[in-house]
């Protein structure tokens, strides 16, 4: 009898599905004195508000209000409460789209602005219009992006959207011919898309990392829900912010000897014909690769102390 060959079977289940985005881990808040969840937001004095890509960076610290604690909605949370939006600073509410078309909810909290985080085919289809707005003579304004990986191209034009509105409300009040600005953030749900928008704007302008942000909006609206694949974006846009700052930093540190000289790790320029020092092989070697005989570079030793299995398996037929 001949031999006949088995193809190989999987040793472990296995899909043709993308790879899973690593688990982000969102522990509660931490307590405060009296045993309540911490949820204060505190606006550091070196808060570097230019990096926020907004223009009139002083009138920014005049509309954060400074430090600010809010209170722990996660005691008096009801299932109901989904339906309505949570303030989560004095200027920013985030909500689902039944609040942005309640005309109540609109006056009693002097709403002057709904932005619309949305999916293009909502846009196109006009499923988060609002008709309440237009009676009331409310500024609408929209982000749409084709998915969620679009939303971290999204969330700078949200954030300006929010600004520049704050801004124009600011200066009008100055004047006596207008209250204070207040702006809606909403979805379909409030817990989604717009949610990862009021995340992104605290991230931008207080300087939250993406847990410390997250929890300060579950605090207010229990409701919202962030799967990995967001978090995960949202970390990407919080390395994003932080390398902005540091640009800006390194930048003033060079422009000002004096600071520059005390922070070792800029390197003043005296002259205008300096240039940076061109890296060779060398210094990006820094010895985790060997190089074999024939000269290519191998990472061997990473797996030396793996225990590995093989993905297919052979079973011989007969």
């Amino acid at each position: 009898m001949e031999n006949v060959t088995v193809p190989p079977t999987a040793a472990q289940p296995w899909s043709w599905r993308p790879p899973s985005p690593p688990h982000v881990y969102i522990p509660p808040p931490a307590l405060d004195k009296r045993g309540n969840p911490d949820v204060q937001i505190q606006l550091g004095k070196k808060h570097q508000f230019d990096a926020s890509g907004f223009a009139n960076s002083d009138f920014l610290n005049t509309v954060t209000h400074g430090d600010y604690h809010i209170g722990d909605g996660m005691f008096s949370w009801k299932y109901e409460s989904r339906r309505t939006a949570q303030q989560i600073l004095p200027y920013l509410y985030l909500g689902p789209i039944m609040a942005a078309r309640d005309p109540k909810f609109l006056q009693k909290n002097g709403i002057t602005l709904l932005l619309a985080v949305r999916d293009v085919k909502s846009a196109v289809a006009r499923v988060l219009g609002s008709k309440a707005a237009e009676e009331l003579g409310i500024p609408y304004a929209a982000v749409d992006t084709a998915g969620n990986q679009e939303l971290i191209a999204a969330f700078p034009r949200g954030i300006e959207a929010i600004n520049a509105h704050l801004s124009a409300m600011h200066q009008q009040n100055q004047n006596g011919s207008s209250a204070a600005g207040k702006v809606l953030v909403f979805c379909e749900s409030g817990n989604e898309r717009s949610a990862a928008m009021v995340v992104a704007y605290l991230m931008a302008m207080y300087s939250m990392d993406v847990v410390r942000a997250i929890q300060v909006v579950q605090a207010q609206r229990f409701a919202v829900a962030f799967d990995d694949a967001m978090k995960v974006l949202l970390q990407t846009y919080g390395s994003i912010l932080g390398a902005k700052r540091d640009v800006l930093k390194c930048s003033r540190q060079v422009s000002n000897p004096a600071t520059a000289s005390s922070t070792p790790s800029v390197q003043r320029i005296s002259g205008s014909s300096w240039k940076p020092k061109k890296r060779s092989l060398e210094d990006d070697d820094d010895g985790s690769m060997d190089v074999d005989g024939t000269g290519s570079m191998t990472d061997g030793p990473r797996f030396e102390k793996r225990d590995g299995s093989a993905p297919f398996w052979d079973e011989a037929g007969s």
